[in-house]
């Protein structure tokens, strides 16, 4: 867990109501620094290494529902589900630029894109 010390993820699934959006307007808007996850079923596809990916996703301890977010600081992975805020902008037309805040925010990141 040492080696991967200050690594963002963002994790989210194949839920067909979802990934589409998440792929469309959410991930372009990330800032750089935040690895994806996608859990395609049970098989994990992230760039990363997706035995400590997959070991890191058993053992999350704020796990709702996905999209969820994982960092890793002084060796402890800490995670937090953004499902709630998510399904807010998907569903309620809350602004995006919340949820890209609250992503920001909980990795410690400054600089947030220019959202449209």
């Amino acid at each position: 867990m040492t080696e991967n010390s200050g690594k963002n993820f963002f994790c989210y699934n194949n839920r067909k109501n979802s990934k589409k959006y998440i792929e469309d307007e959410i991930i372009p808007n990330l800032t750089d620094g935040i690895e994806i996850v996608y859990l395609n079923g049970k098989k994990v596809e992230s760039e990363y290494n997706a035995e400590f990916i997959s070991e890191a996703l058993y053992k999350l301890k704020n796990y709702s529902q996905f999209p969820h977010l994982m960092k890793i600081r002084n060796g402890k992975l800490i995670d937090k589900s953004i499902n709630n805020p998510f399904y807010n902008v998907l569903n309620v037309n809350k602004p995006k630029n919340e949820l890209l805040t609250k992503i920001n925010r909980f990795f410690e990141l400054t600089e947030i894109k220019n959202v449209a």
